[in-house]
């Protein structure tokens, strides 16, 4: 019999990531992204904690909440002041100031 195959540390981590990045750019709890996904909030925890093995289904139904593309929770996390977002937020920051 074959063992059940688990995902990598590194796509659970960029996963975690991007879902937490989404949700905070778009001023959203766990609580709000959760009832916009038709998902129990502690499994958006769980997704941020990196402790849950997402299926296709969860992945389309909280890239659907959170407003983006599924391949946009899995891509590679960003390198802080190197992304044209990070640099418009800084923008932003001091422009506020």
């Amino acid at each position: 019999m074959s063992e059940k195959r688990k995902p990598s540390s590194e796509i659970r981590r960029r996963l975690a990531a991007n879902v937490k990045r989404m949700r905070t750019l778009r001023g959203h709890t766990q609580l709000q992204v959760a009832k916009l996904c038709g998902l129990p909030p502690s499994y958006i925890g769980e997704i941020e904690q990196e402790v849950v093995n997402i299926t296709l289904a969860n992945l389309e139904a909280l890239a659907g909440g959170l407003g983006c593309l599924e391949m946009e929770l899995l891509m590679p996390i960003r390198q802080p002041g190197r992304d044209p977002e990070d640099f418009l937020n800084a923008l932003l920051t001091a422009l506020a100031q």
